[in-house]
């Protein structure tokens, strides 16, 4: 025999709906926005990344004083870090004096990636005639790029008898 069950049939206690279309409509929107947010944030970053750069560096400064004081020999050796050709480096101030002209130290452009060096003496620079071994001298230069911009580097040598 076969028994029958009696009662309600069963009763599904959650019903399941989808999203509604209006609320789906929206995180597809803002979706789209964060994402063109972190484009634009990446794509001006790469953009910015290739832009031109000037970094001029004293890779080396030596003052020599033959005999430990009297006339020295400035020698400066500049390097380009940048992505612009250095068209020129010259001597504004040495030993907290400013010079009345810039003093050429560099001439020959410096291409990125490339150093030169520019030697001075005292007949060139009046505050080399009398340099004490052992002193430091602030120097300070004023570095010329191919695109017009200028960057000011102050630095300190100190003196020696013999180069370093």
């Amino acid at each position: 025999m076969r028994s029958i069950a009696l009662g309600a049939p069963p009763v599904h206690s959650a019903r399941r709906k989808a999203i509604s279309p209006i609320i789906a409509t929206i995180i597809l929107i803002v979706i789209t926005v964060v994402a063109g947010a972190f484009l634009y944030v990446y794509a001006t970053g790469m953009l910015h990344s290739g832009a031109a750069s000037e970094v001029a560096n004293v890779q080396s400064a030596s003052l020599v004083v033959p005999g430990g004081t009297g006339a020295g020999t400035l020698t400066v050796t500049i390097s380009n870090g940048g992505t612009v050709t250095i068209t020129s480096v010259n001597v504004t101030n040495f030993a907290g004096q400013a010079l009345s002209t810039p003093v050429p130290l560099i001439t020959t452009p410096i291409a990125p990636g490339q150093s030169a060096s520019g030697t001075l003496t005292s007949s060139q620079i009046a505050g080399l005639k009398n340099v004490v071994a052992g002193e430091s001298y602030e120097l300070q230069l004023q570095v010329q790029y191919a695109n017009g911009q200028t960057q000011v580097i102050t630095t300190s040598v100190t003196a020696s008898e013999y180069g370093s």
